[in-house]
């Protein structure tokens, strides 16, 4: 079987899709050949059986339009080299090509794990023999060729320190951005503040052009607390540098809301971190300690006191590894990928 896998950059250093340099690589352990079309290429290194093409967003930007076009002749160039398409969370890529795909015979799925669907999700997603999302709130869950996958990460690299610092440092990771609800962890901080509790909390991660107003508003939030070395931002860092900085903390806070599922939430765990999280994608598994009402700095300062106060922390290191492990690891979803593409149609 060979595959045809689109997506938004192949580069194992960026701080948001770093991870999917490693999907490629596993999921490529699984086919004869995988070609990978992407609208930007960076830092890669990845074996003989897989080629990248890039629509050359890394060269000269160009228009939308040139984009498409450029994909439409590579589809059709490459056609008799790939038996079946996965598209990661782009489903333009279907809207331009899905039409010969479908006549061709090619098996399509898509990944895409959106609480509000686009027009162009709406039309990739009734061409598409699967699609694929993680969480059960997310735009995706109620198609009817939907499947709910594991969130896909490589447990083995974040489960690399297991011991606590017993320091009650907070970490927050990812990209800054409204969805991200960084705000709502400063505000939580300033009440914790305000009670003389001794803490600190270090946000990692850059904001996006189109979110630098918000991030300007979220540092002017913190301004008093960085002064007092409450508060630390740092830069964004890769997938490969996130490994390490986990075993620095030892409680993970994430407080994007139910509909998308962080992938930061499980490396956190297979790190064998504490998590604050107010996304419900978890289900009934996690105990109500490490949840916090979505959008509540109060809820979240009192939840952040309560779990660095727990006496019996070594006791959930071992659940949350067993959890990312059994439930979502990488290896896990390549064995699903791989069993929905050598299904007979």
């Amino acid at each position: 079987m060979r595959l045809l896998i689109t997506t938004q950059k192949v580069d194992k250093d960026d701080d948001v899709l770093g991870f999917f340099h490693c999907w490629v690589e596993k999921i490529a352990q699984r086919f004869d050949f995988v070609t990978v079309v992407c609208l930007e290429k960076g830092n890669y290194s990845l074996p003989d059986n897989i080629k990248v093409i890039s629509l050359g967003k890394e060269d000269a930007p160009v228009g939308r339009f040139a984009y498409a076009w450029r994909f439409l002749k590579i589809a059709i160039k490459e056609k008799n080299n790939y038996d079946a398409v996965f598209s990661h969370m782009n489903p333009e890529y279907i809207c331009v090509a899905g039409p010969l795909w479908k006549m061709w015979g090619k098996k399509i799925a898509i990944w895409y794990n959106h609480k509000i669907g686009s027009w162009a999700a709406k039309k990739a997603f009734a061409m598409a023999d699967k699609v694929f999302y993680t969480s059960p709130y997310a735009f995706a869950a109620s198609y009817k060729q939907a499947q709910i996958m594991p969130v896909g990460v490589d447990v083995a690299k974040f489960a690399n320190n297991t011991s606590f610092t017993n320091q009650k440092r907070i970490l927050s990771l990812g990209r800054i951005s409204p969805v991200k609800n960084v705000d709502v962890l400063v505000k939580a901080c300033q009440i914790l503040d305000e009670e003389a509790y001794d803490f600190s909390c270090h946000i990692y991660g850059d904001a996006p052009e189109r979110d630098k107003e918000y991030y300007k508003r979220v540092r002017s939030m913190a301004k008093m607390l960085e002064k007092k070395e409450k508060i630390f931002f740092y830069h964004a860092v890769s997938n490969e540098e996130a490994a390490q900085v986990y075993g620095d903390y030892d409680l993970f806070v994430n407080m994007t809301p139910s509909g998308s599922f962080d992938k930061t939430i499980i490396e956190a765990m297979a790190a064998a971190r504490l998590i604050l999280i107010c996304n419900k994608s978890l289900g009934d598994w996690l105990p109500d300690k490490f949840l916090f009402q979505d959008g509540n700095a109060k809820d979240l300062a009192d939840k952040i006191r309560e779990v660095f106060s727990l006496e019996n922390k070594n006791d959930y290191q071992e659940k949350f590894i067993e959890y990312a492990s059994s439930k979502h690891s990488l290896d896990s979803l390549v064995d699903k990928l791989s069993e929905f593409y050598n299904a007979k149609k």
